[in-house]
């Protein structure tokens, strides 16, 4: 802010930067040597992960109705099944359509953006045998291969699995958020999260709108309301896309090309710098970002930032993908959106509802399934590519976050969703290369709107 000559400023008009406690619980997501296995391990893993809060949630929800294994189902007896679905899809694509052209979906229907029909079944797997599910009670369109869940009701003459409701694991336990003091709910402290950033790449993100987003968590622009709300930002969560969606050749590049790939590293730089020096901020890696692009997504290697990585760790951290960490004694959780956009391909469900843009309908749609799912990636490893792990699931709920947050979706959107005794705000944080629009989130409250800069 401007000072009078005499150099004197007024400390009423002195503003502090928010400063709330902060801790990272990226562990699990880490890569080692020992996570390598086959996929059904993981599967299996994440059975026995779910399989006893499936139980207690059956217990509840069903009293008295017998729970029994596929292999011992009798023809016309009500019971309970409980096990991993697999979804049959028809227009799934497969590797080997490149090469039998008259075999499974056509060229036409690979590209389509959705890839469910009408012939797409259910099939539910226990440890030793499989059965399909049929009826009324159970929407194919609704669900992926991957997904754990109870299901009761009946076998039919065809030896199909009747479905009169369905049951999902009882949620993790949620960590009690702390109370919120006058002085805080005064002044607000907020949580800015972003995504799609496009740095480097003017036509795809406009440079201008970038930097006024960048002056407005600095305070450096608008008036006093503006430089206040700017001072209650803690931290920053950039939740993916933040280089441009680059094609490197497998040949090596001459110098010019060189330059050109480096171009976009060197401005987000700049950029993650001069946040970085005003607030904390977190930055996770995305789809087509220079990492693995398998999930989890490791950190981007701090060598890509060395001006940036001086500020390490104190107000920047280069962290994984999904990011699990808690703030102020809020526990929030989130994606780059991978899970949501590979789940939106492979189902059709649109509720929609309160909470945002009507564009954000069908992401909000899909994470709150995931909640009560208690699994933030199902469709994981079939249709999503992820690492074999075969002692452990680290994308299953442990402990419910109070938010919940996915990047990179076409529209800002919020809900609020409740499983049990657990509550969580879940965000649709927009891609600010189309929206050019932020997500500010209070802590005390779990209040949530964007910030729309340019227009």
């Amino acid at each position: 802010m401007l000072r009078e000559p005499n150099g004197v400023s007024d400390a009423s008009l002195t503003l502090q930067r928010a400063v709330l406690d902060y801790s990272a619980r990226d562990e699990r997501f880490a890569l080692d040597k020992k996570i390598y296995g086959q996929y059904f391990q993981l599967y299996f893993q994440r059975l026995m992960l779910l399989g006893p809060r499936l139980k207690q949630a059956v217990g509840a929800k069903w009293p008295g109705v017998p729970a029994v294994k596929v292999l011992d189902l009798k023809e016309g007896e009500e019971c309970v099944v409980m096990g991993t679905l697999y979804k049959d899809m028809k227009l799934k694509p497969s590797i080997l359509d490149e090469y039998v052209k008259e075999a499974g979906a056509k060229a036409s229907e690979v590209a389509a953006k959705k890839f469910v029909s009408d012939d797409d079944s259910l099939v539910l797997e226990d440890e030793g045998a499989r059965v399909r599910l049929t009826g009324k009670g159970v929407a194919v369109d609704c669900f992926v291969t991957g997904v754990v869940l109870a299901v009761k009701g009946r076998v039919v003459a065809n030896g199909e699995f009747e479905v009169d409701e369905i049951c999902y694991p009882a949620p993790a336990p949620q960590a009690t958020r702390p109370s919120a003091t006058d002085e805080a709910s005064s002044a607000g402290r907020h949580v800015l999260l972003c995504s799609g950033l496009r740095v480097g790449d003017d036509a795809a993100s406009s440079a201008l709108n970038l930097e006024l987003m960048c002056d407005y968590v600095t305070g450096n622009l608008g008036g006093a309301n503006e430089q206040g709300v700017a001072a209650s930002i803690a931290r920053v969560v950039i939740c993916g896309g933040a280089l441009p969606e680059v094609d490197v050749p497998a040949q090596s590049l001459d110098g010019r090309a060189q330059a050109a790939v480096a171009r976009p590293l060197r401005q987000l730089d700049v950029l993650l710098t001069t946040l970085a020096a005003s607030v904390p901020v977190d930055l996770m890696p995305g789809d087509g970002d220079p990492t693995n692009q398998a999930l989890p997504q490791q950190p981007l290697h701090p060598c890509l930032f060395p001006e940036a990585k001086r500020f390490s760790p104190h107000t920047f951290a280069s962290c994984t993908n999904p990011h699990d960490f808690t703030i102020g004694g809020v526990d929030f959780l989130g994606t780059a959106g991978q899970n949501v956009s590979n789940l939106a391909a492979y189902t059709n469900v649109v509720k929609g509802g309160a909470g945002g843009d009507d564009d954000a309908g069908e992401a909000l749609d899909l994470m709150e399934a995931t909640v009560r799912w208690q699994h933030v990636a199902p469709s994981a490893p079939d249709t999503l590519a992820c690492y074999p792990y075969k002692d452990r699931d680290p994308f299953f709920i442990e402990r419910s976050p109070h938010v919940y947050f996915a990047g990179m979706q076409p529209a800002f959107g919020c809900r609020k969703v409740r499983v049990g005794d657990a509550e969580t705000v879940c965000v649709s944080v927009p891609d600010f290369s189309k929206t050019s629009a932020v997500v500010l989130l209070d802590v005390d409250t779990l209040e949530c709107h964007p910030v729309t800069f340019g227009r």
